[in-house]
C-alpha cells in the first residue's frame, strides 16, 4: 500500500524552509513506484529525463519545443534538435515533474528561490512548485522542482495524481488550469491512458 504522507519541515544551510517530503511505498505487485521508470535522453549540451508514471499529460513538452519532443519519432525526445536554453525552458513548463533536465554545458540548472509553494488547481491535483524530496521505503531518494499530487483520493499511484479525477468527476475549488489540447489530451476531459502512450516505449 501506498503512503500519502506530506511532511513539512525546518531547512539547514542547504535546505530552504518549506520543502516538501514525499514518502512512496515500494510498489506491490504490477506497479512501478516514483524513478523506477524514468527515462534519461543524452544530449551534447543539456539531457532531459521522463517519467511517464507521474506525467499528467498536459502537453507543453509538446507544443512547446516541437523539433525536440516528437511522439511520432524513436527517441521521442532529441535534446540536441534544440537550444539548451530553450529545452530547459519547455521542460520547466512540466508541471507534473515528469520532464526534468540536467545542463551538461556548464548552464543554469533548475532552481526556485524561497518556500515551496502549493496551489489546488480547481477539480484536480495540489501542483506544487519548489523543492520535492521523494523517498522510498527501498532508501532511494529522488529530488523533483515540481510535481502533480492527488486530491481526488483515486490515484494509482499516490501521493502523484494520475487523472483518476477526470474519470470520478471529482469536483473541488481551486486556481483555474487552462489545458491545451494535445496529441497526448486529445479531449480535455481524457487524456490518453499510459497504455496508449508511445513515450513509454520510447
Amino acid at each position: 500500500m501506498r503512503s500519502e504522507e506530506i511532511i513539512a519541515r525546518p531547512g539547514a544551510r542547504l535546505r530552504p524552509l518549506g520543502r516538501r517530503v514525499v514518502a512512496v511505498a515500494s510498489g506491490t505487485e504490477g506497479e512501478s513506484s516514483v524513478g523506477e521508470m524514468r527515462k534519461v535522453y543524452r544530449g551534447r549540451d543539456i539531457e532531459v529525463s521522463f517519467d511517464l508514471d507521474i506525467c499528467v499529460h498536459i502537453g507543453e513538452c509538446l507544443r512547446g519545443e516541437r523539433n525536440v519532443f516528437k511522439l511520432d519519432r524513436r527517441p521521442w525526445a532529441l535534446p540536441d534538435a534544440g537550444e539548451a536554453d530553450e529545452v530547459a525552458r519547455v521542460v520547466e513548463l512540466c508541471p507534473s515533474g515528469a520532464l526534468l533536465y540536467r545542463r551538461v554545458d556548464g548552464g543554469p540548472q533548475e532552481k526556485h528561490d524561497g518556500p515551496t509553494r502549493m496551489t489546488p488547481i480547481r477539480d484536480g491535483p495540489l501542483l506544487v512548485l519548489g523543492e520535492v524530496e521523494v523517498k522510498r521505503e527501498d532508501g532511494t531518494v529522488e529530488m523533483l522542482p515540481r510535481a502533480t499530487l492527488c486530491r481526488c483520493g483515486e490515484s494509482l499511484h499516490k501521493p502523484f495524481c494520475d487523472n483518476q479525477h477526470l474519470k470520478v468527476g471529482f469536483r473541488a475549488p481551486g486556481v483555474p488550469f487552462k489545458v491545451h489540447l494535445s496529441p497526448v489530451r486529445p479531449r480535455l476531459d481524457e487524456p490518453i491512458t499510459k497504455a496508449q502512450d508511445p513515450r513509454g516505449a520510447a
